[in-house]
């Protein structure tokens, strides 16, 4: 008896199932949809914390390149000198808007800083004279100097195109017609501002000499690329009112207000206005702005 049922259990068929380690095609699917899922949301997350330190640097370099326009600016109005009796020591101003920001233009005298130091040229001018040498020309600290926006130069090139110039100061410039604007720092020995200044802004090129032939220093330099708004107000202490320019050849402004804007990464196209371009939330750059109160010394007119 048991040999039959032994025989019986050995003559039934092999039915156990295997157990074997593995997943489905469900279970695969689902996995893969879940890392798709992870890496997309750190992608997401990674390229906007990019994005935004992109952006954050490029704000902070636009703020650098206006702090560094501001404080060329407050140390020449410091030093201003302004004579109401003499027109070549004038305060000329100019308020330039336009729907792209403002374009304004100040010119004056001032103490220029130069290099080397004209006492110490002066000296060693002397003892060339003493060693029979040819004195090298000494050139003044005493300096007009003029702010203003024109067309943003090539790289590599520091000099003003007078095709677009004109366009660029009265606001009419296109995207065909240059692009881009600077603001602008000029000095010359030239104090008279027809000589230079007026030339300059009614053609973009500056002359190398005067009426009489003598040779005029010129230096033309860009401080902000990528130039949004230039905008400056005077105060009249007086009436105690703000004025966008500056008329009054009798008295000085009490203060100057400036505020110049650069643009960040992404730069506003020229046919957006810049109110426009802030309410669509585009970046429109960095503002920098500060006051100086002017001197009361800066009406003596002595040097």
């Amino acid at each position: 008896m048991v040999d039959e049922v032994i025989m019986m259990k050995t003559q039934e068929p092999h039915n156990s199932i295997t157990n074997e380690n593995g997943l489905t095609l469900i279970e695969m699917l689902m996995a893969v949809s879940i890392l798709v899922v992870i890496g997309g949301s750190a992608y997401f997350a990674f390229k906007t914390a990019v994005d935004a330190y992109h952006q954050t640097e490029a704000r902070i370099l636009a703020a650098q390149r206006c702090r560094v326009a501001m404080d060329r600016l407050v140390t020449d109005l410091s030093n201003m000198r302004v004579s109401l009796q003499d027109p070549e020591l004038g305060l000329y101003t100019q308020d330039g808007p336009s729907q792209l920001g403002e374009r304004d233009m100040l010119s004056f005298v001032t103490l220029v800083k130069t290099d080397p130091d004209p006492f110490i040229e002066q000296l060693a001018s002397f003892q060339a004279q003493n060693a029979a040498q040819t004195p090298m020309p000494l050139l003044s600290d005493v300096q007009r100097v003029a702010y203003f926006v024109g067309p943003e130069p090539s790289p590599g090139e520091f000099t003003l195109n007078s095709s677009n110039f004109q366009a660029s100061l009265t606001g009419n410039t296109t995207e065909e017609q240059g692009g881009e604007l600077a603001l602008f720092r000029v000095t010359t020995t030239a104090l008279d501002p027809e000589v230079v200044i007026s030339g300059l802004l009614q053609t973009g090129e500056a002359p190398e000499t005067d009426e009489n032939g003598e040779p005029i220093y010129v230096n033309i330099a860009p401080l902000v690329a990528g130039l949004l708004s230039f905008d400056l107000q005077y105060f009249d202490g007086e009436a105690e009112v703000w004025r966008t320019s500056w008329d009054d050849t009798e008295s000085i402004p009490s203060a100057v207000q400036v505020r110049i804007t650069a643009q960040g990464e992404t730069r506003v196209p020229l046919n957006i206005d810049i109110e426009q371009a802030t309410t669509q939330n585009q970046p429109t750059g960095m503002t920098q702005a500060t006051m100086v109160y002017l001197p009361a010394s800066a009406t003596t007119g002595g040097f």
